[in-house]
């Protein structure tokens, strides 16, 4: 059995892992633009290395359970966390769009990889916890992103190039993540293996398929706000354009910072569908009448009614599996495939339609993720000991 003080090392390491993968994204993001100037491509043929980053990370998402279930979960993650630390420095070297797509594709493959194993660790130490932790780590990767990006714009705004700003995120990075993975390994069953009790778990449980249904819908519409909340403003109002995705940015990091209390004291239930409610209801608003005000507010809520349903999506899809590798890798793919859809339907859609109109699609999938929780996530009284039969 693992000790209490065995379990709190866990967790802080799983946080510093989930911080530091934050971190190196954060930092990649401000960094995107910088070596596309030194590449010297257009922004279609960016965008199109960067669909191979995309693909990559599906692809490693199928790796990284492969070898959670194979190997030890800190093992996993320690050399999972070592590989992105290496790849986050190799777009710096690129100088023509062979190299970089090369580079894209190994980056996203390990980012894929680390995020499966990383989630899947933290799934297994919540089953030991028997209590709701899943969304501090979550949190943490908020934190991590928005310091790395502070970072590198701080950086870059002082005249440093991507080869210095990535070095300096990937030293970060390689150290704190081998820091994190440690020479403990918890005892099964906290170890990605099957206990007397997976035995009981049907090996695709229905209720996946509804998980797979809530992240896909939760990351779809995360994409979406992210390239479009500032465009869409931008359009209807003269100044402040850049407050949406910061509002629901926010309110994304204040919710999962005090998730795991909400979902202790509330449940998963009440969570996800009256977090989602407030959600669709803010965003119907926002569109409806949108001003500096309704997008502080509104975006605000959004981001803090949709912060705890993808840490909660994970959580119980590493428990209704034989491998919780297994769960989280099905929810994590179909959740990424979201996110890389939202913002291109969206667009699609303007061609259509008005842009406010085509968000209202949002609502529609915050919607779904309202419905959808009440057949998947059980009652607050049952939660824990149904999820895991």
């Amino acid at each position: 059995m693992a000790t209490e003080a065995h379990l709190h090392q866990m967790r802080f390491r799983n946080t510093l892992t989930f911080l530091s993968n934050g971190f190196g994204i954060g930092v990649w993001s401000i960094e995107i633009a910088p070596v596309r100037l030194i590449v010297g491509i257009s922004e279609a043929v960016l965008g199109m290395a960067l669909f191979g980053f995309a693909a990559a990370a599906l692809l490693g998402m199928r790796v990284g359970a492969r070898m959670s279930d194979r190997w030890p979960i800190n093992r996993v993650c320690g050399v999972l966390g070592l590989a992105f630390a290496v790849a986050l420095f190799l777009p710096c070297l690129a100088r023509d769009i062979g190299t970089l797509v090369i580079t894209l594709i190994l980056l996203g493959a390990t980012n894929g990889a680390l995020d499966v194993a990383m989630n899947t660790r933290g799934s297994l130490i919540e089953n030991r916890y028997d209590r709701p932790i899943m969304s501090s780590f979550h949190a943490a990767w908020s934190i991590g992103g928005a310091a790395g990006a502070a970072l590198a714009g701080v950086l870059t705004g002082f005249g440093f190039g991507p080869v210095i700003v990535l070095s300096i995120a990937a030293l970060f990075v390689a150290v704190s993540l081998a820091a994190s993975s440690g020479a403990y390994q918890p005892p099964a069953p906290l170890a990605n293996e099957c206990s007397s009790s997976c035995g009981k778990r049907r090996q695709l449980d229905p209720r996946l398929a509804g998980l797979c249904l809530l992240a896909f819908c939760a990351l779809f519409t995360e994409g979406a706000i992210a390239d479009w909340s500032s465009i869409y403003l931008q359009g209807v109002l003269e100044s402040g354009f850049a407050i949406g995705f910061f509002a629901f940015s926010a309110g994304m990091s204040v919710g999962r910072l005090g998730g795991d209390r909400a979902v202790t004291r509330y449940g998963r239930l009440r969570v996800g569908s009256l977090g989602a409610l407030i959600a669709g209801l803010a965003m119907a608003y926002v569109l409806w009448a949108p001003s500096l005000g309704t997008a502080c507010i509104c975006f605000l809520l959004t981001g803090l009614g949709m912060s705890n349903v993808v840490p909660m999506t994970f959580s119980m899809a590493g428990q209704v599996t034989a491998k919780t590798s297994q769960g989280i890798a099905m929810a994590a793919t179909f959740g990424y495939t979201g996110f890389l859809l939202g913002p291109a339907f969206i667009g699609g859609l303007t061609h259509f339609l008005t842009l406010p109109l085509a968000l209202m699609v949002l609502v529609i999938t915050i919607g779904v993720i309202a419905l959808t929780s009440q057949f998947v996530f059980p009652p607050k009284e049952a939660d824990y000991q149904s999820a895991r039969k």
